[in-house]
């Protein structure tokens, strides 16, 4: 691999298809990309209505932090209403998922630390998290 990118414009991203064909995947930051061991650095946008599914990662901490769009956070038995400016927090090993809402695109920030689940997009898109 070439030399590793320390600025990385959101058109350069390494992009690809949401998990269930929700929307669109943007990495940014990663190991392969720019050396980063601890963390990933996603831009998503979901498509306006897209229910994602309920999940937990028993080793990834991970947040996002809303650019535009509404939608719902649910992260184990609490619900969180979305929208610009907010940064939401899922604790590793808690059940969660987010939904965008019905009238417009969600797009938001999201780290993943440690990295792992955006090999699983860039490597598979919108099949990254099929049962096997």
């Amino acid at each position: 691999m070439g030399k590793k990118k320390l600025v990385v414009p959101l058109k350069d991203a390494v992009t690809g298809v949401l998990y269930g064909n929700a929307g669109t995947f943007r990495v940014l930051i990663d190991e392969e990309s720019s050396g980063a061991k601890h963390f990933s650095l996603l831009v998503n946008t979901m498509h306006a209505g897209v229910e994602g599914g309920w999940h937990k990662h028993d080793d990834n901490e991970h947040c996002w932090y809303v650019l535009s769009g509404h939608g719902t956070m649910y992260i184990g038995n609490e619900t969180f209403a979305l929208g610009p400016e907010m940064a939401v927090f899922a604790p590793a090993n808690i059940m969660h998922k987010i939904d965008a809402g019905p009238d417009d695109d969600l797009t938001y920030v999201m780290i993943l630390s440690p990295p792992g689940p955006e090999k699983l997009l860039k490597a598979h898109g919108a099949h990254a998290f099929d049962k096997k």
